[in-house]
C-alpha cells in the first residue's frame, strides 16, 4: 500500500466537519469513497435527503462472502475542525474522527482492493448515520446481512490493541407524561403532576438494572415543569438500557407496559416511544470460525490482542442477530473516541490491514 497516500487521504477526511447531522461534510466524505470505488459496482443510496449510505459490489451476485462495514459520520459538531485540524505528532495522528473511524473507512478500503478479482463476493456498506443509532441505514444494513455469511466492521481496535467480538445489546425510549396544570396554592386539587409519575417511572426503571448480569439501565434525561407554584402538566425522560440477553430489553417493555397501565397519578397520559435499537451481538459458529483464523494470523505475525466484551454498539449487531458470523474493532489501534483527545496510532495501519488480509485469504 502506499502509506503517504493513505495519510494524505486522511488528513482530507479528517479536515471535514461531517457530524451525522451535517449534511455537507456527510456529502463531501461519501462522495470520496464513491470515487475511491469508482471500478467497483457503485450503489448510492439516498434514504432521507441527508445521510445517504453506498453499497458498494465487487461483482452484482445475490449472496456475499464477506460484508464490510464502516461509517463516516462523527459525534462532533460543525466547527470543530476549525478548532483542531489533523495533526500528526511521531506516531500519533490526531483530529475528530481519526480514530472513530476515518482511518477505519481507508484500512477497509486497503483490504477490500486486495480481494476485488478474488473469487469472494464481496459488499461493502458506508453509512452516515451509526453514531445516532443507524436510524436510517439500518434496513438497508439488514437487508444486505441477509444475503451475506461473514461480515467485518472496520471500527477502530481498543487502545490496549484488543478487537471486539461480542457487544452488548442497547434499546432506548423517550416517554412523555401529559397531566393538567393548576395553581399549586389555590387549586392543588385540580391539577395533575406529571413530574411525579415520571419520578415513580424512573425509580422503577432503575430496578430492573442488574450490573453482576451485566444489565444496565441509565435514566439519562428528565425534565419537566416551569415554577414550583404551578402542578406541572408535562415531564419527560429518557433513559437506555444495554445487556448482553435480549430477554433483558422484553423485560423493560413489560415493565413499560405494567407501569402505562397501572398509573399511580389517576388521569395522567402516557406515551411510550421507542428511539433506538441495537440487538445484542454474541459469538456464533461462524464468528467462531472466522475468530480462528484471525487468532492463527496474530500468532503467526506475533500480534498480541485479545478478543473483547464490550457495552457498546456498534452496526456488527443488526448482522449477529441475522446468524452471520460477525467481527469489530479490526481498524488500526488509538483511543479516546469521542473526545477531544481522540487519536490514531500510525505504527498500527499496515499491521492490521496485513492481518486482516492475511486472516481472510485462509479462506481461499
Amino acid at each position: 500500500m502506499d502509506f503517504n497516500k493513505y495519510l494524505e487521504n486522511l488528513k482530507t477526511l479528517v479536515n471535514v466537519d461531517c457530524g451525522s447531522n451535517t449534511p455537507e461534510g456527510l456529502q463531501f466524505v461519501t462522495n470520496f469513497f464513491k470515487d475511491l470505488y469508482s471500478d467497483w459496482i457503485v450503489e448510492y443510496h439516498e434514504l432521507n435527503g441527508k445521510n445517504p449510505v453506498l453499497v458498494i459490489k465487487n461483482r452484482d451476485v445475490e449472496k456475499f462472502d464477506f460484508l464490510f462495514i464502516g461509517h463516516n459520520d462523527t459525534v462532533f459538531p460543525e466547527g470543530t475542525v476549525a478548532e483542531r485540524q489533523f495533526k500528526i505528532e511521531g506516531d500519533i495522528a490526531t483530529g475528530p474522527g481519526v480514530y472513530d473511524m476515518k482511518s477505519g473507512l481507508l484500512s477497509m478500503y486497503e483490504v477490500a482492493k486486495e480481494f476485488k478479482d478474488s473469487k469472494f463476493n464481496i459488499c461493502i456498506i458506508i453509512n452516515t448515520d451509526e453514531e445516532i443509532s443507524s436510524l436510517i441505514s439500518r434496513d438497508l444494513i439488514t437487508e444486505m446481512g441477509k444475503r451475506t455469511k461473514y461480515a467485518l466492521v472496520f471500527e477502530p481496535a481498543r487502545k490496549t490493541g484488543n478487537m471486539v467480538s461480542e457487544r452488548k445489546g442497547l434499546i432506548k425510549f423517550e416517554i412523555t407524561f401529559k397531566g393538567k396544570a393548576a395553581h399549586a396554592g389555590i387549586a392543588p386539587q385540580n391539577g395533575i403532576n406529571a413530574i411525579i409519575e415520571a419520578s415513580r417511572w424512573v425509580l422503577e426503571i432503575s430496578k430492573l438494572q442488574n450490573l453482576e448480569k451485566g444489565n444496565s439501565i441509565n435514566v439519562g434525561v428528565i425534565n419537566g415543569g416551569f415554577g414550583v407554584n404551578t402542578v406541572p402538566d408535562k415531564a419527560v425522560i429518557k433513559f437506555e438500557g444495554r445487556s448482553h440477553d435480549i430477554a433483558h430489553f422484553e423485560k423493560i417493555m413489560k415493565t413499560l407496559e405494567e407501569l402505562k397501565n397501572s398509573p399511580y397519578i389517576h388521569g395522567i397520559e402516557v406515551d411510550i416511544k421507542e428511539i433506538g435499537y441495537r440487538p445484542p451481538l454474541v459469538l456464533n459458529d461462524l464468528s467462531r470460525e472466522l475468530l480462528s483464523k484471525f487468532d492463527e494470523v496474530k500468532d503467526e505475525m506475533g500480534i498480541k490482542a485479545e478478543w473483547e466484551k464490550t457495552g457498546g454498539g456498534s452496526d456488527a449487531n443488526f448482522l449477529g442477530i441475522l446468524g452471520v458470523g460477525v467481527l469489530d474493532g479490526v481498524g488500526p489501534i488509538g483511543g479516546n473516541s469521542h473526545e477531544a483527545s481522540e487519536y490514531l496510532v500510525l505504527s498500527s495501519i499496515e499491521e492490521r490491514i496485513e492481518m486482516v488480509i492475511k486472516a481472510l485469504k485462509k479462506f481461499l
